[in-house]
């Protein structure tokens, strides 16, 4: 395997959601998230905003088909095809409509797609249409999932593709000698994470993220949602890895969805750190979310 993965300032770019009701999915992202929705197919839509995208497809409620990231130009996704290979990696065929087909997929230990590619050179025409939400900053940054099999995902995301750990915790209290892994925190370019993946009971979707400029973007965020009569089931609160300013909200077929600021920001040769699995790694100011 190459020493070094060339997967560096690769930014998390799109998703996948399926739902057995999918134009439900479509109505509350148009009118919540301010993305303007356009057909595919029978089946798939598309929905866009200024600085994020989503894909929404008929298939099982929660289900997260894959996540795509973005590469910087043609040489970039050639070297990082070769050394998905050279790590033993099976290449499969791009499966997102929003990037070239030159792009490929590697298969996660959960089943899971993680695509890289560069954006697709004609896309469908985006509809003018006044959505309110439009006009609020909300740039999709990360993913995070559940997993069965951490130290199996561990070993693909950062030894197979080059993903750096930015923090990982242990299932210790504060002031006690480190347990097991439970939660590994990945960046592939200077922001703390965009993929996260934590220990669960089942292998899952967990939630997507939407990176707003400052706490005041959260406020108009909360002022837009408050007309809307939608409430964060949590936060607003600030995590410990990431120190990100957050609250998350819930979508029509009970995927998280997270409203974030002021993500921290750190160079690649950052060492990761080590946080101890209490209330206070979740949430600096207040509850912590117990996952199953």
């Amino acid at each position: 395997m190459p020493s070094e993965s060339p997967i560096w300032l690769s930014q998390f770019d799109h998703l996948r959601l399926n739902s057995n009701n999918p134009l439900r999915m479509v109505d509350f992202y148009r009118d919540v998230m301010g993305m303007a929705p356009v057909q595919l197919d029978n089946d798939t839509y598309l929905l866009r905003g200024p600085g994020r995208k989503l894909v929404i497809g008929r298939g099982e409620t929660g289900e997260h088909p894959y996540s795509a990231w973005r590469v910087a130009h043609a040489d970039q996704l050639r070297t990082l095809r070769e050394h998905a290979l050279q790590a033993g990696l099976p290449i499969e065929p791009c499966p997102t409509p929003l990037f070239e087909q030159s792009g490929f997929a590697v298969r996660d230990p959960d089943g899971r797609l993680a695509v890289f590619g560069l954006p697709a050179g004609i896309m469908p025409p985006m509809p003018e249409i006044m959505l309110p939400a439009a006009r609020l900053p909300a740039r999709l940054q990360h993913v995070v999932v559940a997993s069965t099999q951490l130290d199996a995902m561990r070993a693909f995301y950062q030894r197979q593709l080059g993903f750096v750990v930015s923090d990982t915790v242990y299932n210790n209290q504060e002031h006690e000698p480190l347990g097991q892994p439970t939660v590994h925190f990945f960046r592939t370019d200077n922001e703390h994470h965009s993929l996260a993946v934590f220990t669960g009971s089942t292998s899952r979707h967990d939630h997507h993220c939407y990176e707003t400029t400052c706490w005041n973007d959260l406020r108009d965020w909360l002022d837009f949602l408050g007309q809307l009569d939608i409430a964060p089931w949590w936060g607003p609160g600030r995590h410990g890895p990431g120190n990100n300013l957050f609250f998350m909200i819930k979508d029509p077929d009970g995927n998280n969805l997270e409203i974030s600021a002021e993500m921290e920001v750190i160079s690649r040769v950052t060492p990761p750190r080590a946080w101890p699995n209490s209330r206070r790694m979740y949430n600096l100011w207040g509850t912590s979310w117990a996952r199953d």
